[in-house]
């Protein structure tokens, strides 16, 4: 390509970067907080979270029951069914009256009995801050408006990425002799040499685990507009075959999670309950599974068990490990975007990769600058002007 082309590639890359730039060091700086979002809101909120350890800790899903029993006006939504002897146990719940403002509670681990309570509403405090961040994350709070325009700026981001890259090639001369100096960078150099050295190595360094942030976030971002119908098109949907089993309703959270240990000892036999579910629309009770119990998104995430709580009996598996590659198709987005998918080795990369890019954006907007100002000193000097 003539020099004139890389001139306008450069272009395309400088101002759409500059577009991008403040939302783009937002999200890279929001998402390295948000892979560690669980203990961080746990650490935020030790005064709900946390409790003397108990000498005794019966079954977490025999307590709820009780809770369920003595408080009809609040619906079970999901809970863990792993929880330390010194945490309490957090109960994700729907009032049944609106007007109540109480979607998580706090559940004594020895007694089941309610001890706090709060919103889920995001808000400028400990309590709701994890929220926040989350949903300033994902839609800058705007709704749908804002995760359309986050999944713009993600595809403007995965586009400016490979032209940055083709831009690190030389453009005369022996390639590869000239191209590897471009992986390289002194923190000796001048000032400005380090900014775009620092800017383009590590662009180049990062270059995959960046190219999978970008393109997770476009996906997630355009699911339904776009992501799913090209799975379903590309990957058509296997439905499993149900274990027949014999029903013992009406269930409870603990008789749901027994029969969802039977079933998976007769499918796969490695699996344990990690959480419970209830949808109340359908009024079906969920068990989630994961190789040790606890709830995760490591590989592909949990498998799912539904359980028709009237009667009892299996009326769905979500299971992405055995043969659906359609709802594997769906499951990796998540994981490799949080960095949950290989634990705390990718969750350390993603955190890596969200200072790496505001760390560019920085370096971006210095070096646009500094071009700027030449640009600006040259323009005067040919209009024989000195300001």
């Amino acid at each position: 390509m003539t020099i004139k082309g890389r001139d306008l590639w450069m272009a395309a890359h400088r101002y759409s970067g500059l577009t991008i730039l403040v939302f783009l060091a937002f999200a890279a700086l929001s998402g390295s907080i948000l892979v560690y979002l669980r203990p961080l809101d746990a650490a935020l909120n030790a005064d709900l979270f946390r409790q003397p350890a108990a000498s005794e800790a019966p079954p977490v899903s025999v307590l709820v029951d009780q809770f369920r029993a003595r408080h009809p006006e609040l619906t079970v939504r999901s809970f863990p069914l792993t929880v330390a002897a010194d945490a309490r146990i957090p109960v994700n719940v729907a009032p049944v009256d609106q007007a109540v403002e109480t979607d998580q509670v706090f559940l004594d681990r020895a007694t089941g009995r309610l001890v706090a309570s709060r919103s889920d509403t995001p808000a400028l405090n400990r309590r709701g801050m994890a929220r926040l961040l989350h949903e300033a994350h994902y839609t800058l709070m705007l709704g749908d408006y804002g995760r359309w325009f986050m999944g713009a700026l993600a595809l403007t981001w995965l586009v400016s990425n490979f032209v940055g890259v083709y831009l690190t090639f030389p453009a005369r001369g022996a390639f590869w002799k000239q191209w590897k100096r471009t992986w390289r960078f002194s923190f000796s150099s001048p000032t400005p040499r380090l900014m775009m050295d620092l800017h383009r190595s590590l662009g180049l360094w990062l270059i995959v685990p960046l190219t999978l942030l970008a393109l997770t976030s476009v996906c997630m971002n355009f699911f339904s507009e776009a992501y799913v119908p090209l799975v379903d098109r590309l990957v058509p949907e296997r439905e499993l075959m149900l274990p027949t089993t014999e029903g013992q309703g009406p269930l409870t959270f603990a008789a749901a999670v027994d029969e969802a240990r039977s079933v998976a000892g007769s499918i796969n036999g490695q699996w344990l309950p990690a959480s419970v579910l209830y949808d109340a629309s359908a009024d079906r009770i969920g068990v989630t599974l994961t190789d040790n119990g606890v709830l995760s998104y490591n590989d592909l995430g949990p498998i799912y068990f539904y359980f028709d709580a009237g009667s009892g009996r299996l009326a769905e598996v979500i299971d992405p490990y055995h043969g659906n590659d359609n709802l594997a198709m769906f499951r990796w987005l998540y994981p490799v975007h949080s960095g949950h998918i290989a634990g705390w080795p990718t969750e350390l990369l993603v955190v890596v990769c969200g200072l790496v890019v505001f760390g560019m954006c920085i370096t971006g907007i210095y070096l646009w600058w500094k071009k700027r100002s030449g640009r600006v000193m040259r323009r005067k000097a040919r209009n024989g002007t000195g300001r």
